[in-house]
């Protein structure tokens, strides 16, 4: 099976998205994952090259893996998708000769996906954030929730969507669940949990690509619905121009001298007029197929960068086309789930049925295969369920 390209973690929405890219572009493009079961391992576009070691416990089988997938199918573009990004970026000089890698420095990408340091770091850059706490004692979380004016929400500090991310409903309940998250993921002081003020307002994301520090594409977009109701991953979501939040994210990544993608998030609030930094998703995210379908097709310009110089990927970035509306199914399937059984019937039936949308993450008339494949491998992550350390989890799955 030869092959341009190599994409990993082929269950993922991302991942899909970044194969119908590059096979528009006339690769032959394969996908490798942990499972055979997924969207891109069921798709008729890409083929499928084999599987490979979890990446966060067996980071260097992980690559020698990926190193013997890369061999076997002559592919020089490597397109990670998600936290084994990170992974490659520290054994990158492991990998086999001539391959293009086209993430950032390890250090950078360890950096990123650190909430603390970049909650930090944002604050310093002159971003709004919400009010946190970076603590290592028991006498300093009293202290801040005493003069907490909201209630607040606790997150690992690494971790991805919604997981890892916790909501007390009194403060007397945060101390407690700290101490409960310490002593079940062994947590030194140093990855104590981040705990900071709640922000009302919407999610929404600016999505960029640089090179070398230089900008090559932006794309903006508000989260219209989300899969769980205090945040997280969005089933439902809409191109939209924001100049302030897309002020605050070039800011922010001009400040890292950022290469690569990533998209930086917010919280907005559309009657003050204000956002807060959230976090930072230094890979592919999962709403990319909103702005290739809005005209900006990262993995194309990554892509193009990576072979052909920034110039030529500055050249072909196309602008954001405003209101597309990108939906992803089985998320609000799932979601609709959760509304049964909370006795919320009209919005689950709202959910469940189709429409509303200019166009699908998951579902595409000239390759359904996927859709099931998705489906298949929901399943047999529900079958096989087990509690993982959430900064594990969003990697082992």
């Amino acid at each position: 099976m030869i092959a341009d390209a190599l994409v990993t973690c082929a269950s993922l929405r991302s991942s899909y998205t970044a194969v119908r890219s590059l096979a528009r572009l006339g690769l032959r493009v394969v996908v490798a994952d942990t499972s055979s079961v997924g969207m891109g391992q069921w798709s008729r576009i890409a083929g499928y090259a084999g599987r490979y070691a979890f990446p966060l416990t067996q980071p260097e089988q992980f690559v020698e893996d990926i190193s013997a997938l890369l061999e076997k199918t002559g592919a020089r573009f490597l397109l990670p998708s998600h936290d084994e990004t990170e992974v490659l970026a520290k054994y990158r000089n492991s990998l086999p000769a001539g391959v293009i890698l086209p993430v950032a420095e390890y250090e950078q990408i360890t950096f990123a996906n650190d909430k603390a340091r970049t909650m930090a770091f944002a604050a310093s850059a002159g971003l709004p954030v919400p009010p946190y706490l970076d603590w290592r004692t028991a006498e300093e979380l009293e202290h801040f929730l005493k003069n907490a004016h909201t209630r607040v929400v606790v997150k690992l500090r690494r971790g991805n969507s919604a997981k890892g991310v916790h909501y007390p409903a009194r403060p007397a309940d945060v101390e407690p669940l700290c101490r409960a998250l310490i002593e079940k993921y062994r947590l030194l002081p140093e990855r104590y949990p981040l705990v900071q003020e709640y922000v009302q307002g919407e999610g929404w994301g600016v999505s960029c690509l640089y090179w070398q520090g230089r900008r090559l594409a932006s794309f903006t977009h508000r989260r219209l619905r989300e899969k769980i109701v205090t945040g997280g991953t969005s089933t439902l979501r809409e191109s939209s121009r924001n100049p302030l939040l897309e002020d605050y994210a070039h800011r922010l990544l001009d400040a890292l001298n950022w290469h690569g993608l990533a998209m930086v998030e917010f919280k907005y609030d559309p009657i003050s007029g204000k956002g807060w930094f959230i976090e930072i998703n230094p890979r592919l995210w999962g709403s990319i197929h909103l702005a290739v379908a809005a005209g900006v097709d990262f993995p194309a310009l990554l892509y193009f960068a990576a072979l052909d110089g920034p110039q030529q990927s500055l050249a072909k970035a196309g602008l954001q086309r405003e209101g597309v509306i990108a939906r992803w199914y089985l998320g609000d399937v799932i979601a609709a789930a959760g509304e049964i059984a909370h006795g919320r019937l009209g919005n689950a039936l709202k959910w469940i049925l189709p429409g509303g949308a200019d166009t699908y993450d998951d579902w595409h008339w000239d390759d359904p295969g996927v859709f099931l494949g998705q489906a298949a491998n929901y399943l047999a992550r529900f079958l096989q369920s087990r509690e993982l350390n959430p900064e594990l989890e969003g990697m082992l799955w």
